[in-house]
């Protein structure tokens, strides 16, 4: 049995784009939640800021790659540049302690 595959992601998104983000992130999680090997999958707003945290576990690393190439990710990947402030901050995370 394979290891649980943890990320976290933090995206800052230009504040002109923040309610479009939001609603591609409403639309993007509903899908992902019911995706094989998905354990937490949650977005959350720093409060007062248009920054997100994404924090996800899989059973495992495959799982995660199933989940990246489903069309619906493809397309939220596609056009989350033109969204973001910057680049987006990617962690592997290490064992749940």
């Amino acid at each position: 049995m394979s290891e649980p595959y943890a990320l976290c992601v933090v995206l800052p998104v230009k504040p002109e784009h923040g309610e479009e983000f939001a609603a591609m992130v409403r639309e993007n999680v509903a899908g992902t939640r019911q995706d094989k090997g998905v354990i937490t999958f949650n977005y959350h707003q720093v409060v007062g800021e248009t920054t997100w945290i994404l924090y996800e576990i899989w059973e495992s690393k495959a799982d995660s790659d199933a989940h990246q190439q489903k069309p619906d990710v493809q397309a939220f990947i596609a056009k989350a540049p033109q969204l973001l402030a910057g680049e987006p901050k990617i962690f592997q995370l290490g064992p749940l302690i």
